[in-house]
């Protein structure tokens, strides 16, 4: 399995007209001075430096345009199947890579030339990959390579309307299968590589676009699938399956979003059969966390349990942040059916699997792969309100509230960050405090309708629940904030996802 690398901002829409192309990408000058990137500009170690340059979201091709290779040469050097020896590629490759001087000295090199003309004498002598089918064509800046799920506005338009947005979009769609099927083989790397890049970025981009991407989700799903239709080669096919069970599983989480459980649980099943043949253990946990959250949302934690159970032999192999997940879903569904000794078990196992946790390659992927700090807060805090101690619930979810504001959590599930408002705001609610629970809960009466999820709208009703109880009998307030509730969890749906 090979390994997946974060997004550089905007992954592949970067190349639109109105982005910054990422051939021309900078790494970051601090870079260089990296004791690890020193002592491998000083073994000629092109291997790492190339691998590095993919983090900061250069594809292979963007690699060898810029160092004057063909693509193919990029994937040698990176998988260790080549080493450069050759004097004038290492000066090529620090060229295009725009090493400073102290760098290109660690290489044996002279100062470099103007940076220029070492782009425009690369332009001249491109060399083309060995799998392109275009060889008489000159290369072109300003076209931008065929895949669905792009966004690509009109010259000096910030905004494409739907209908045109719709029309590229299946445009993108027919050109990608045309060139599948004119391929009649292995998939062009270069295909694939374009595919990681969209996959990763919707991964990392799901916590806060959330339902606004199914479009998207359902392009690269479908470019999944019909490459996995064709021959390849193993470990290709590997990568293409774990990408087919990224996407499904997000189509799942967006499933859950809209209330729409028995479609997400059929994503959740493809999903699963895609990671089980990508052979990702840490995938499959996190699928296995998915088909969980469909049976929580729908009402059916024993069912939950059952999911959470059958991922904890991947799970013990995992060393990334999805243990902790596992662990405080099981607390939540464990609170859910009022099993209060092991709900609370599982937070403790949920906080110390987060002490050993070591970040792995879903972890640097991000987004819904990832299972931030935030996030285990408001899922511990959200499995304390199903309990009896409300001070308690309400410490946990003033917790949870405190990570959002954090910097590092600008990035995570604003559903879950709503989430844990909605948390404190119902043990507020059970304690008396009605302007506690108001103050609590304006920013998410100021979440837009159409992104007011099903998690939100099941949790805003535990709320409006507990403001009608007897309790509250004859209160204005009350009454006043409940009318306020009932306008927010009204479904407002407007995606039907395909089953």
């Amino acid at each position: 399995m090979s390994t997946l690398f974060p997004l550089c901002p905007g992954g592949i829409e970067a190349m639109s007209s109105d982005r910054p192309d990422p051939m021309l990408l900078a790494l970051p000058d601090h870079l260089w001075d990296r004791p690890e990137i020193q002592t491998a500009l000083e073994a000629v170690d092109f291997k790492m430096l190339f691998t590095v340059a993919k983090r900061y979201g250069w594809t292979q091709t963007a690699i060898g345009t810029r160092c004057r290779m063909g693509q193919s040469e990029v994937n040698e050097i990176i998988h260790g199947r080549r080493r450069v020896t050759d004097y004038r590629l290492v000066r090529r490759i620090a060229d295009g890579l725009a090493m400073p001087d102290r760098a290109r000295r660690r290489l044996g090199l002279a100062a470099a030339v103007p940076e220029q003309q070492s782009v425009s004498s690369g332009s001249r002598a491109l060399p083309l990959s060995v799998h392109s089918r275009t060889a008489h064509l000159p290369p072109r800046r300003d076209v931008t390579p065929a895949y669905p799920g792009y966004r690509v506005p009109p010259p000096g338009a910030s905004r494409v309307d739907h209908r045109s947005e719709g029309q590229i979009i299946m445009a993108a769609d027919e050109t990608f299968r045309f060139i599948i099927a004119a391929e009649r083989a292995t998939a062009d790397l270069e295909i694939v590589d374009l595919l990681h890049s969209d996959v990763r970025r919707l991964a990392a981009a799901y916590p806060t676009e959330a339902t606004a991407l199914v479009g998207q989700l359902l392009s690269a799903q479908r470019a999944a699938f019909r490459l996995l239709d064709g021959p390849g080669a193993p470990d290709q096919v590997r990568d293409l399956y774990f990408l087919a069970a990224v996407t499904c599983g997000l189509l799942a989480r967006a499933g859950v979003d809209l209330s729409q459980p028995q479609t997400a649980q059929i994503y959740a099943r493809a999903a699963f059969l895609c990671a089980d043949r990508a052979a990702h253990p840490g995938l499959r946990t996190w699928i296995r966390i998915e088909q969980a959250r469909v049976a929580y949302w729908s009402g059916s934690p024993h069912e939950a349990l059952h999911y959470l159970s059958a991922a904890a032999g991947d799970a013990a192999s995992v060393r990334g942040s999805m243990p902790a997940h596992l662990a405080v879903q099981e607390a939540r569904a464990y609170a859910a059916i009022g099993d209060a000794d092991s709900a609370r078990s599982a937070l403790v196992r949920a906080s110390d699997a987060r002490d050993n946790a070591r970040s792995d390659d879903l972890d640097e992927i991000g987004g819904e792969l990832t299972f931030p700090v935030a996030v285990q807060l408001f899922v511990g805090a959200d499995a304390l309100s199903l309990l009896s101690d409300h001070s308690e619930a309400e410490r946990a979810a003033q917790d949870a509230v405190s990570a959002f504001e954090a910097p590092d959590a600008r990035g995570a599930s604003y559903g879950s960050k709503a989430g844990a408002r909605i948390d404190l705001a119902l043990a507020r609610a059970r304690q008396g405090e009605i302007e506690g629970t108001r103050e609590a809960l304006q920013p998410v009466f100021d979440i837009a309708p159409e992104r007011r999820n099903h998690g939100m709208r099941t949790l805003l009703q535990r709320v409006h629940g507990a403001l009608v109880a007897p309790g509250y009998l004859g209160s204005a307030n009350a009454r006043h904030v409940a009318a306020e509730i009932e306008a927010c969890y009204t479904p407002i749906i407007q995606i039907k996802l395909p089953e």
